[in-house]
């Protein structure tokens, strides 16, 4: 059986107490756990950094489930990133070309991410559009190449857009067992295939 680690990089404060993110994490679980050992990290509740070093050494594919702060993702769970990724574990000086000395080489990683930003900002073609032309995941590409640095490979992404002005939960729920469903569960994601087969795959699945 394969390892799924889930990592939940939300963040509980005043203003949001993260229960769209918490709710997502927990579809994921309750989808995957019969055909996959699931581990999860819940980054807010602390971590300890070697069991997490160990936790993705046995995964076979990590999914982040976090919103979406400034474009960016939020402090605790960059905090997260700099204290578990450590020298000698994820990554070393391979002495070849750039990015090509990641020790984390033939596992899987996936972005599930919640915005406030309505989808109809991406991929909008007008000149005058905020994120001129670029799709959510062009826009996450920091966090991207951060795991790829390390040798993990990318899986489709997923995201929940508006969700402050005009949540759709439901409906979200419904499209992210869907999604979950096509990427782990119908089409085997751990072959040997790149980024865009696997995307082109779960775009066309039916």
């Amino acid at each position: 059986m394969k390892t799924l680690l889930l990592i939940l990089g939300k963040e509980t404060n005043e203003f949001a107490k993260g229960n769209y993110n918490q709710s997502l994490f927990e579809i994921a679980v309750e989808t995957l756990k019969a055909r996959y050992n699931i581990l999860t990290t819940i980054v807010e509740e602390g971590y300890d950094v070697p069991e997490e070093i160990a936790k993705f050494k046995q995964a076979d594919a990590v999914i982040f489930q976090y919103p979406v702060y400034w474009f960016m993702m939020p402090s605790t769970l960059k905090r997260y990133l700099d204290d578990v990724y450590a020298y000698g574990e994820f990554f070393a000086f391979s002495g070849g070309e750039y990015g090509s000395g990641g020790l984390m080489k033939g596992k899987k990683f996936m972005l599930s991410t919640t915005w406030n930003a309505p989808l109809e900002v991406f991929n909008n073609k007008n000149p005058n559009s905020f994120f001129e032309g670029r799709s959510a995941e062009e826009v996450l590409l920091p966090m991207c190449k951060s795991q790829e640095y390390c040798g993990l490979e990318e899986l489709p992404h997923f995201s929940c857009h508006n969700i402050i002005k005009n949540p759709q939960f439901e409906s979200d729920k419904e499209r992210y067992i869907l999604h979950l469903t096509k990427v782990f569960l119908d089409f085997n994601p751990f072959r040997n295939a790149d980024a865009q087969q696997v995307a082109s795959i779960v775009s066309n699945a039916g």
